[in-house]
Parts: C-alpha cells; sequence; structure tokens
C-alpha cells in the first residue's frame, strides 16, 4: 500500500499499489511456482541481483541468527526491547515470555493517535499452556528466513513453533505460528489479547465461527480535524485442531505427535474499507496447504531481499550486524507502506520522543543504509508524509515572511502530525535535512521518474532558503539557524546548515537539468552555491578544523561538526588535499567522544572513513560500538532504527566510496585484509562487485543499470587492465582515473590485462580466503542415520541441504549409552582437510562427538579422525590431516548440555583442500622410477608419497617439477613439504610460465637456507597454467637427491 495523507477533504487515504512483480526464490522448486501464483506478491523491485550475488548472500547470511536461552527481559520498554523480532514492513511482532505464557507484541506502522501526535501501541496477543510451567527455553531468529522458532521442553515433552509475519502481503497482514507437540498427555491452549500498553482507548471483542477477534483503536473519536483515525481489528483460530470459543479467549488441545496451526490477520481501517470481514475472510478458510504455500512465498520474498547484495569480510562480528541490521530494517520498512517512526513497528507502550518523524538526522538515517545496499524499492515510504506536509510548511514560512517550506523538528500524519509539530527547537534547516536522502536516492539511481515525484518538494525548500539567506555585498550567510536543539541565538553560518544548502543547491541544479525543468533557475542557484559562505574554522590543539559555527558554539567534539562530510556530502576522496587536512583534523577532534557515543555515530563513522582515517581503528571501535541484544538491535539513547545504519553505511564507504562521481574501490580498507562485496549500488545507477586478496583487488564488476559514463580510480595502479562487455573480449583500459561509457543493463567485468573471463567468474564465486573453501562435498549427498525424528520433518537429509534454519533430529535416546550417528555418503572418495559441524544452539549443542570415516563400505568399519569433548559452541570448524574417504560419519556420544537427550545436528559439511595442484599432470627433470618416486606422488594429497629426482651430477645439476594446471589460476599461495632432516630442501625457487609447459620461465619467489620441513608462503597473487619448484640446491647435507612430498598451490 501506498500511504497518501490528504490535506484536501479531510479522508486519510491509502491507496492499494497494484503492482506485482515475479517472486524469486532460488531455493524453491520451479513446480510450487505455479502453487503461489495467486499469493499476494512483493512490490516492485530493484535491478535483479546475479546469481553470483545471490549465492554468495546466501550461503553468508544463512550462518547468522539471533539465539536466545532465557525469556527477554525488557518487556515494557521505551525503546528498544531484546526480544525476538518478526515483521513485514507494516505489522510488527516482539515474542515474550516462556510457553507457558507467551506474548506476541504487535505494533503497527500507521496506527498513530492523531490526537495525542504519537505512534501507540495497538495490542498484545497471549498464549497460554500452562501445563508446560517449568519448561525450558530456547528460540533462534532466523535472519535467512525472517522467521522465529521456539523449542520448550519438561518432562521429555516438547513444543517446536515456528512464527513468521508473511512478507509477502502486507494489507492482510498474516501472522503465523506453526505448533508441534510431543509428548505423552494432552495440552490445553488458550489464546486471548488485550490492548497495547497506555492504550486507554479500549478494546472490543467478538467472533466468527471458529474465529476470535479483538478491535482496537487509536483514538476516541472516529474523526480528528476532519481525518480519519485509525482502527484495527485482529482476528485468529487455529488450524488442525477444534477451536471454541468462550469468555472472549480462543481455546484448542494439543494431542501428542500432532501438528497445528495458529493463523491472524491484523488489518487496519487504512488496509481496506471492509477491514472487518476482510480480517476474518483472510483466514476463516486457510487449509494446513495454504500454510505451506505461504511460508514458500514468505522465504521466497526473504530469498529475494538478501539476493540483492552481500558483504565478506573477516570481522565476523561486524558482518553479523550487516546482515542482522538490514534484517531489521526489512522487517520494519516497506516502499508500499506508511513510514517507520522512530522504533519501527515495535512499539510496547508510549514510546520516547512520541515515535515520531525526527526530521533534524533521526528519521533520515536508517534510509541512507537502504540505498548502498541495493534496497531502494522498500524505502518508497520515505518521501510520503514529508510530501504531505508541504502546504503546513508553506503556510510556516509564511508566517515568518518567507517564501517556500519550513519544516519542524517532528512531524507525523495529518492533521495535526507529531506532538512535536510546534516545536522548531531554533533550527531552520529541517526541510533540507530531509533533503538529503531523496538527493542521495536520485544520484543513486539516477531515476527521473522518482526525480519528478520530489522536485516540488526539493524546490520548495530552495525557495524557502532564497529567501532566507542573507546578503551581506559578498557573500550569502545564514543566520539563527541552531545547529542543537535549543542553541540560543545568535547562531550564524553553522558548517551542518552550510552543507546542506550546498547539497540541496547542486541537487536542484542536477535534477532540473536531467528533468529540463526552470533552466531559468540555475543561474540563481549556481549563484547562490558561488557565494554561500565558507566554512568556518578555527585552531584546536595547534590544528586547523572546522568549527561548529562562524557564531556561536565551537563544540569541536560533537558529530554534528563532521555532518558536511556525511550526510551532507561535501567532502571526500576527490575534495582538494588542504579541505580533506582540516576535515580529517576535524574528525580526529571528535573522534574519542564521538565513537563511543550514542546519538550521531551512525553519521560519524562514514564521515571518518570518507577522510581516510585509520581503517583498523574505525573498526576496532565499530566492533566495540555494536553491545547489539540478541536479536541485532544495538541499543543506543540517541534513537531505534537510526542505529542500524551504522555498519552498512561504514563498510560502503570503506569498500565502495562513489559519491563525487568517481568510484574508488576500497577507499579506505585495511591492508592484509580480505573482503569482498556485491552489487553495491552506486552513484549513477551502477551495481559494483569486487574482491581483495593480499592487498591486491581481484576483480571489479559493474552492471549498469542507466548506461551512464563510469569513471572509476584504477585500482591497479600503473597496469594496463582488461574489460569485458556482456561476456565478451572490448579490449584494453590504462590510465589513473579511467571513464568508460555503458549501455542500460550492460554487464562489465575488469581485471588486470591477461585475466581470462573465466577467471574472474570464478574468484567472484569464492569466499574471501579466511573463510575457507566452499565446496562443501557433503552439500545434498546422500545422508543416514541412526534413526529420525519425522514428525516434524527432522531427516538425516536436512542436515546437508544447506540451510541452517533445518535440522536433523534423533528420536530421544532410551538411555546416556544410547549413541547415535549421521552419515554422508560422498558418491565417490575424496581428499578431505575441514569438517565443520552447526549444533542445534544453546543447551541443545551437541557436547562429544567424533568424526570417523569408513574404510570398507557404508556399514564400516570406521576409523576415528578427530574427537571433540566439551564441546560448548553453536559452531564446530576444525581442520585435519588431509584424509581420503566416501563415507563419513558424525558419531555422538553426549548430545547435547543439559536437557532431553534428542541428537540434533543443523548442517554436517566436508571441505576439500583448495589446493589447486591436487591431482594434476606433473613432470620433471627425471624421476627415480625404482621405487615409484614419481612426479605425480609430489601432486597426490598424500605426504607418505614423494617425488624423487635422480641423483645429481654435480652441483649445478638443477632439477625442477612442474604441475600444469589445465587452466590459468590466480594463485597466492604456495606449499612444498619437503623429505625432512637433512633431506629437506634447501635452495629453490618458484616459476611461472609465461607462455606454455617449456616456458619462458619467471620468478615468482625464492628461497635460500631453508631448514624446514614445510615451506609455506604467499605472494603477490598472479595468474599461470604451468608452475614449477626450480631447484638449485637439493638437500641440507647428503647425497644430491631433489625430494618433494607435496607440492600445492593455492
Amino acid at each position: 500500500m501506498i500511504v497518501s495523507l490528504s490535506d484536501y477533504g479531510g479522508e486519510l487515504t491509502f491507496m492499494k499499489n497494484s503492482k506485482q512483480s515475479m517472486l524469486r526464490k532460488l531455493i524453491i522448486l520451479t513446480m510450487l511456482f505455479s502453487l503461489i501464483s495467486t499469493l499476494a506478491l512483493p512490490e516492485k523491485k530493484t535491478f535483479a541481483a546475479d546469481s553470483i550475488t545471490s549465492s554468495q548472500a546466501l550461503r553468508i547470511v544463512g550462518k547468522y541468527k539471533g539465539i536466545f536461552n532465557t525469556p527477554p527481559s525488557i518487556t515494557n520498554p521505551t525503546k528498544v526491547s531484546d526480544a525476538p523480532l518478526l515483521g513485514n514492513g507494516d505489522v510488527g511482532v516482539a515474542v515474550l515470555g516462556n510457553i507457558h505464557a507467551l506474548t506476541y507484541v504487535l505494533g503497527k506502522n500507521d496506527f498513530w493517535s492523531l490526537s495525542e501526535g504519537r505512534v501507540k501501541a495497538m495490542a498484545r496477543m497471549n498464549v497460554s499452556i500452562p501445563n508446560m510451567s517449568g519448561a525450558s527455553y530456547h528460540m533462534e531468529q532466523l535472519i535467512a528466513s525472517g522467521e522465529v522458532t521456539g523449542e520448550y521442553t519438561l518432562n521429555n515433552e516438547m513444543i517446536n513453533t515456528t512464527s513468521w509475519m508473511q512478507a509477502t502481503d502486507t494489507t492482510s497482514n498474516l501472522f503465523v505460528t506453526k505448533i508441534s507437540f510431543a509428548g505423552s498427555s494432552s495440552k490445553n491452549v488458550s489464546i486471548s489479547f488485550n490492548a497495547g500498553n497506555n492504550n486507554n482507548y479500549g478494546i472490543t471483542y467478538g467472533s466468527s465461527g471458529d474465529v476470535l477477534y479483538a478491535d482496537v483503536r487509536a483514538d476516541n473519536t472516529d474523526q480528528v480535524g476532519g481525518v480519519n483515525t485509525r482502527k484495527v481489528r485482529i482476528a485468529t483460530r487455529i488450524i488442525g485442531a477444534t477451536g471454541t470459543i468462550s469468555s472472549n479467549n480462543l481455546n484448542f488441545t494439543l494431542q501428542p505427535g500432532g501438528n497445528y496451526t495458529l493463523i491472524t490477520s491484523i488489518m487496519s481501517n487504512s488496509d481496506s474499507g471492509n477491514y472487518q470481514t476482510d480480517a476474518i475472510n483472510n483466514i476463516n478458510t486457510k487449509t494446513q496447504s495454504d500454510i505451506n504455500h505461504l511460508n514458500t512465498s514468505h522465504q521466497g520474498w526473504w530469498t529475494d531481499y538478501w539476493s540483492k547484495s552481500f558483504v565478506n569480510i573477516p570481522n565476523k562480528v561486524i558482518e553479523k550486524n550487516w546482515y542482522g541490521s538490514l534484517y531489521l530494517l526489512g522487517s520494519s520498512i516497506r516502499g508500499n507502506e506508511y513510514a517507520a517512526g522512530l522504533w519501527g513497528n515495535w512499539i510496547f507502550r508510549d514510546m520516547d520522543w512520541l515515535g515520531d518523524f525526527h526530521l533534524n538526522y533521526n528519521y533520515e538515517v536508517p534510509y541512507y543504509a537502504l540505498y548502498p545496499t541495493n534496497h531502494v524499492d522498500i524505502s518508497d515510504s520515505y518521501d510520503q508524509p514529508l510530501l504531505d506536509w508541504i502546504p503546513k510548511g508553506k503556510a510556516s514560512a509564511s508566517a515568518l515572511g518567507y517564501s517556500g517550506i519550513y519544516y519542524p523538528v517532528g512531524i507525523g500524519p495529518l492533521p495535526n502530525g507529531s506532538g512535536d509539530s510546534a516545536s522548531y527547537l531554533n533550527q531552520k534547516s529541517n526541510a533540507a535535512f530531509a533533503a538529503t536522502n531523496m538527493l542521495m536516492r536520485y544520484y543513486y539511481t539516477r531515476d527521473t521518474a522518482y526525480a519528478n515525484k520530489v522536485y516540488a518538494y526539493l524546490k520548495e525548500t530552495g525557495l524557502f532558503w532564497e529567501s532566507y539567506l542573507v546578503y551581506d555585498g559578498t557573500r550569502y550567510v545564514i543566520q539563527n539557524d541552531a545547529q542543537n536543539e535549543n542553541d540560543p541565538y545568535p547562531q550564524t553560518n553553522g558548517t551542518t546548515s552550510l552543507a546542506l544548502v550546498r547539497y540541496l543547491f547542486k541537487g536542484l541544479i542536477d535534477m532540473s537539468t536531467d528533468l529540463n525543468l526552470d533552466a531559468s533557475k540555475r543561474a540563481t542557484w549556481q549563484n547562490i552555491l558561488d557565494k554561500l559562505s565558507a566554512y568556518p574554522t578555527y585552531t584546536y590543539n595547534g590544528k586547523t578544523i572546522y568549527r561548529f559555527t562562524e557564531i556561536g558554539s565551537a563544540a569541536p567534539t560533537s558529530a554534528l561538526g563532521t555532518q558536511m562530510i556525511f550526510p551532507a556530502n561535501q567532502i571526500g576522496a576527490d575534495s582538494d588535499a588542504a579541505t580533506k587536512q582540516i576535515a580529517y583534523n576535524t574528525v580526529e577532534a571528535a573522534i574519542q567522544d564521538v565513537f563511543n557515543s550514542d546519538g550521531h555515530s551512525s553519521m560519524f563513522f562514514p564521515a571518518a572513513v570518507r577522510v581516510g582515517y585509520d581503517p583498523n581503528l574505525i573498526l576496532t571501535k565499530l566492533t566495540t560500538w555494536l553491545s547489539s541484544y540478541n536479536n541485532f538491535y544495538v541499543a543506543k539513547n540517541g534513537g531505534g532504527l537510526e542505529t542500524l545504519a551504522n555498519t552498512p553505511l561504514t563498510l560502503h564507504e570503506m569498500l565502495g566510496q562513489s559519491f563525487q562521481g568517481t568510484l574508488h574501490l576500497f577507499a579506505n580498507w585495511p591492508t592484509n585484509t580480505p573482503a569482498k562485496f556485491g552489487d553495491f549500488l552506486t552513484d549513477g545507477g551502477f551495481l559494483v562487485s569486487s574482491g581483495i586478496e593480499n592487498n591486491q583487488v581481484q576483480y571489479m564488476r559493474v552492471i549498469s543499470q542507466k548506461g551512464k559514463s563510469l569513471t572509476f580510480v584504477n585500482p591497479w595502479p600503473g597496469q594496463t587492465l582488461q574489460i569485458y562487455r556482456n561476456g565478451s573480449s572490448a579490449g584494453t583500459l590504462s590510465g589513473s582515473t579511467i571513464t568508460i561509457t555503458t549501455s542500460v543493463n550492460e554487464t562489465i567485468h575488469i581485471a588486470p590485462s591477461g585475466t581470462p573471463y573465466s577467471n574472474i567468474l570464478t574468484l567472484m564465486g569464492q569466499p574471501i580466503s579466511t573463510d575457507g573453501n566452499s565446496s562443501n562435498l557433503a552439500l545434498n549427498k546422500a545422508a543416514s542415520a541412526t534413526d529420525e525424528f519425522t514428525n516434524d520433518g527432522r531427516y538425516a537429509s536436512t542436515a546437508v541441504d544447506g540451510d541452517a534454519n533445518t535440522f536433523w533430529s534423533s528420536n530421544l535416546w532410551a538411555n546416556s549409552s544410547d549413541y547415535k550417528w549421521l552419515t554422508v555418503d560422498l558418491g565417490q572418495s575424496y581428499n578431505i582437510q575441514r569438517w565443520v559441524v552447526t549444533h542445534a544452539g544453546g543447551t541443545s549443542d551437541t557436547r562429544d562427538f567424533k568424526l570417523q570415516k569408513s574404510t570398507g563400505n557404508a556399514s564400516g568399519p570406521w576409523v576415528d579422525v578427530d574427537t571433540v569433548t566439551g564441546n560448548t559452541s553453536d559452531v564446530t570448524d576444525r581442520t585435519v590431516a588431509s584424509f581420503s574417504a566416501r563415507y563419513v560419519r558424525l558419531y555422538i556420544t553426549n548430545p547435547v548440555q543439559s536437557g532431553s537427550l534428542y541428537s540434533r545436528i543443523r548442517e554436517f559439511e566436508l571441505y576439500p583442500s583448495n589446493n589447486v595442484a591436487l591431482n594434476k599432470a606433473a613432470s620433471a627433470t627425471d624421476e627415480y622410477t625404482n621405487d615409484g618416486r614419481y612426479a605425480s606422488t609430489a601432486v597426490d594429497g598424500d605426504a607418505n608419497t614423494f617425488w624423487s629426482s635422480n641423483l645429481w651430477a654435480n652441483s649445478s645439476d638443477y632439477k625442477w617439477l612442474t604441475v600444469d594446471l589445465g587452466q590459468s589460476y590466480n594463485i597466492q599461495r604456495w606449499v612444498v613439504t619437503h623429505a625432512g632432516g637433512t633431506s629437506d630442501t634447501r635452495d629453490f625457487k618458484l616459476q611461472k610460465s609465461t607462455g606454455n609447459a617449456s616456458g619462458p620461465w619467471v620468478d615468482v619467489d625464492t628461497v635460500t637456507g631453508n631448514t624446514s620441513d614445510a615451506t609455506d608462503r604467499t605472494v603477490a597473487s598472479f595468474s599461470a597454467r604451468y608452475v614449477r619448484v626450480y631447484i638449485t640446491n637439493p638437500v641440507q647435507s647428503g647425497g644430491l637427491y631433489s625430494r618433494i612430498r607435496e607440492f600445492e598451490l593455492y
């Protein structure tokens, strides 16, 4: 739904968006699409992400979830809670309590009290199962699929729940909870509703057949100022049991082995004029088959959402928060719904600052994160409240004698907005601050349809400043615009205000040019830009920094003093050296205070990146700052949703800065730190992907959405570049800064000259080196187990399906010696060197277990490879000596930390060596064939075999061992396992051929005086098919034989 709050005729109108787009879901079988075609589908999408980005994103996000082993403690906050959270961009759900007294707190973005001028708490839905009092508690917030699961056990009886807020339908707003019960005696369940805390406008109840419903409202009257007030019906019923309604409760019984679904529809009078009837009709005929189809489409929406972009970095705290932040933003914001207030759609009571739209940064910041992460489509809701306020903004400006629009600090729905809408707090720049999102989105997308939508707002904002600025004969001056709320006048030429005005008029010139509008106004706007006062400076601790204001507060340690860098976008990598130095000094002056502060960090961290501040320190401070709850919310005093922007914005600036018209890859990234990102949206409508390893950029991939020219700083200084257009070679590029033309929807790959196109694609599909080899040999292979808990589909196969949201479970152990196993048949023998187990989580983490291989067939005999005892981690990731096997199993001797004895494994993964030389064709100067010491034995993965040359004729009878990799690879590490002791190779080189197997040969790396049994060295990445070890001194002492046990290339 697109929300339009009309000031004409007094009707609060919500218009349906009938646009439907095809649901993409890579992990859903094609046959299911016809079954879900009648379901509500998501709104329009941004440019579809490619399969590589999708695969990377889904691989990474599947690793992250919120785990809760005790019920939340913050149950009635005025800010944020530590509860598991769900949402579909309209309705938000927070899960409180344990299974005997579970509460779902229901909030809705449009549930505003027009008389109070605040977002109101809507309702609480209570699930009571008294006979489960004292049960253990374990919940998981699965961000990959937008679900929250629960597991509760008591006396060997277990209830499992899976809940989601239907992502594909923000009109019917279906909240679904699947329930399964394994036990010996039935359990009575009761469902009830309460009005939201501090909501004193009443709640009424009713029923229709087996549907229980409750009606709540946000005001006492049907209208305020001629505008309809908000009313909501919440209707619920049970599927799989007979529901009866009495005393305003829905009652039903769980039977052992039973599976049930509680389905709820939450509709307001803005969703439908017939919301009360529709809420009932949405659920009263639903079947379990319908629920399955809903879940398929719901997970499809989240698959599509995650497929838009990805980040892969070694710092897993920051990486996890990148995905967690986007989960919460995707749950609370939707383009076709009413905008989220300060705290999103998780409203527990009357929230701080009325939960409104604070325009002096709080409202804007969450949306900033959606643009570069390629989630522009869900940001549409941002603009409507601002556009609706234009008539009021005009009246406010006119009352002061100015043109254009003048906005207060806080706004909200018409007719009266926020309870703070009469407060301006001595600030004039709120409308200009709100314009930053419109300008950012336009520069990112170059979407002229969007420009037409917001141009009138921007022009009216410009008209205000045209009339408000004071020209003193040489320059335009901003008088009495407080940078901090309620700073006393005089306040002259605040740096933030000057920057916002510059950004505004530059944007008006660019946008009017693209739209072919107001050509006559551009000279006026340019004149203001040319003559606008310079940013005030002064000396602080011996360095020139930007002063907060020219007349007024100095505030050297405030993040507000850096907002000209971000979000006003006036200083960055392409600014002149003197400007950047002053900006750097300003950041440095504020850094210790602001890095640890609450309010403005989501703007300060990106600003620090832009001026080139130490990237290691930035990441260290960001890691510390991310003291989030298990639900991924970063709880700070300054606001709610705004904190979720920090990590996405900071990483975007570090990895792909572009706001000044030139793309800088890895503009401020730590050395010796690998990174990859996919489909970051950059200025000009370009989706950019790249990776860096060993301080070398690997590739650059660009998808051009608008066909604009792309300018970028050469990521390979001094090198000639190879360019591929839509997969075909298109010549070479050179220069320090390069500009290329593009066509609409064209895909461009760029890498150092000579890099094959296939190599680029291979590199794009790999994780960063610190994440290990991505080729999970066990994925989707045949799996079997001692037994399977089939009631909930917890089959052995779910432990090798690549989805950490599913898991294998054994049946209940008969006793503590009832050991269980999970076996994978790989189909053929592989050399394996790493194994990973994702456990169930919390007290259900497997405690004692072994990795075993079969030396025969699927029945054994079994040999221990590795043993883990006393495990307390959710994930076990271990490297072992390489072994060869077809049948591999997990043998479990203690299944849990505590609680009922069930073995549960989410994922069992097996990884080969990523040694590209393994089992490739090898040759040598000569071979000592008497004992079978062939060249091939140096690349067979077995350190018990080795290649040996014949006896050297003399000390200059140099020997070589060559590997033909079959195709060119980018290589950055080489390993030689020598014969050992006095037979260790002493002097040798790594060489590559620039031609064929015969050379010519070029030195890559040289080792002299080696005394180690193994040589393991990292080199600058190089591309080659033919690689060799060239030996100039074969031993420490003794007979001159060259002996190599293993030669590995990575």
